[in-house]
């Protein structure tokens, strides 16, 4: 098995997975988790959109929740922003949600103008889901998708594919040590983009919250108030549920 990363969704044209490949879109602070929040609390499907203006669009249908932000900001015409929190049962079970975020639907979109339609969301939130759904089936390659900010690098959604690494990691020891006499080994191989992030995941990894505190975007949310949410997005399995890709343009729990 092949796990990759891709450190920006502008690489993902010159990585070039097989059509086939499963691709984890990952926005750790913090659309990610609003994904998985929205339906772990009873959305019925998350419809991810490019732009402001097509998210407006949906403004007046009732069975629709608008969800729109920009540079870590709810946008001013949306209901709802980018904060996981939000989205409570009482507030979106039984609506669609329509979401446009500065980094993580942009990925989606990027992903789909590619041709790809094995399409997720992970983080650490769903981490045991979604290693679960990826050593039930035979994906020839396992591409994250590192949303980043502005096509640059965040080094927090590079910890997650690097977390999801070592996780299947674990899971395949376990497998093959419990079958030696019928299993056959479970080898892994990773990209270069996927070593250092390895390394830095190995490192921290019981005390990512600490870690994460100098990057980038931590800094930015924290200028503006929202460090509450950073234990929440790294919090893991904390929403145990896997947003798929769906042909009508949606994501929805598989």
């Amino acid at each position: 098995m092949r796990i990759t990363l891709s450190p920006s969704p502008d690489l993902l044209s010159l990585y070039q997975p097989p059509l086939e490949a499963l691709l984890v879109v990952t926005d750790v602070f913090r659309a990610s988790a609003t994904i998985l929040s929205a339906l772990y609390h009873g959305a019925r499907s998350v419809r991810p959109v490019a732009t402001e203006e097509e998210a407006q669009s949906y403004l007046n249908q009732p069975q629709y929740l608008v969800a729109a932000e920009r540079n870590a900001l709810r946008c001013d015409f949306a209901p709802l922003g980018n904060d996981p929190e939000e989205y409570t049962p009482e507030i979106v079970r039984g609506k669609h949600v329509v979401l446009t975020t500065t980094n993580g639907t942009r990925s989606i979109d990027m992903a789909l103008q590619l041709g790809y339609r094995n399409l997720c969301v992970g983080s650490f939130g769903n981490l045991s889901r979604l290693v679960r759904h990826i050593l039930s089936k035979d994906y020839p390659e396992v591409m994250v998708i590192a949303a980043g900010w502005k096509g640059t690098v965040c080094a927090e959604d590079t910890l997650f594919a690097a977390a999801l690494y070592e996780r299947i990691a674990k899971e395949c020891t376990v497998s093959s040590s419990e079958n030696i006499a019928t299993e056959p080994d479970c080898p892994l191989t990773y990209n270069d983009a996927l070593l250092f992030p390895l390394e830095a995941y190995r490192l921290h990894r019981d005390d990512l919250c600490s870690y994460t505190s100098r990057f980038e975007h931590y800094q930015r949310l924290e200028r503006l108030g929202r460090l509450a949410t950073i234990p929440v997005c790294l919090e893991e399995d904390r929403y145990p549920v896997l947003p798929y890709w769906h042909a009508s343009g949606v994501l929805q729990s598989l």
